[in-house]
């Protein structure tokens, strides 16, 4: 497992890129679930340990995705390409489905953060937010796992290459070719 997640070179067949995404996936909801009910807490050691997790899970998604795309003969970098259709799908599910989750609460709750900001009040500020937060952590986990699963299902869906590129040999498994 060391290897799949903090290695960046080789290949990997495509069964085994799914185990490292549903690894980061479940490990990353599990963060971000913590890091949404501990706001208050998360100063400190607990917010330091917290984004030392946050580099270890981008640094094992480059590698996981990246030997997926040598698998199919092509760069790692097009992890960035991978990165920016998240972020566009992140926007859209909260654009199509933020106002779900708000409602008229929502609606006030965001009035009085505005207020609170424009009146520099931090306390009311960071209390709404945390409320604004906790309405939203749903559609915040949901996200989560549907750009996760989109991701997966392009990148895992791509041919590997039958023949030895410049990342190694073929993984092997004649089932991945179909």
């Amino acid at each position: 497992m060391k290897d799949l997640l903090f290695n960046p070179k080789g290949r990997i067949a495509k069964r085994r890129f799914w185990q490292g995404v549903v690894v980061l996936t479940v490990v990353a909801v599990i963060k971000r679930g913590v890091e949404i009910k501990l706001a208050a807490a998360m100063a400190g050691v607990l917010g330091i340990f917290s984004m030392a997790l946050t580099l270890a899970l981008v640094y094992a998604n480059i590698c996981v995705f990246a030997k997926r795309f040598h698998d199919a003969g092509t760069t790692g970098w097009w992890i960035m390409a991978v990165w920016i259709a998240k972020f566009f799908v992140f926007v859209l599910l909260f654009g199509l489905f933020g106002g779900l989750f708000l409602g008229d609460q929502g609606t006030a709750l965001l009035e009085a953060m505005m207020e609170s900001w424009a009146s520099a009040d931090e306390a009311q500020l960071t209390q709404a937010s945390r409320r604004l937060v906790d309405m939203l952590f749903p559609l915040i986990i949901f996200s989560y796992v549907a750009n996760a699963v989109l991701a997966a299902l392009v990148v895992g869906s791509l041919r590997s290459d039958p023949n030895k590129n410049q990342h190694g040999p073929p993984t092997g498994l004649p089932e991945e070719f179909n």
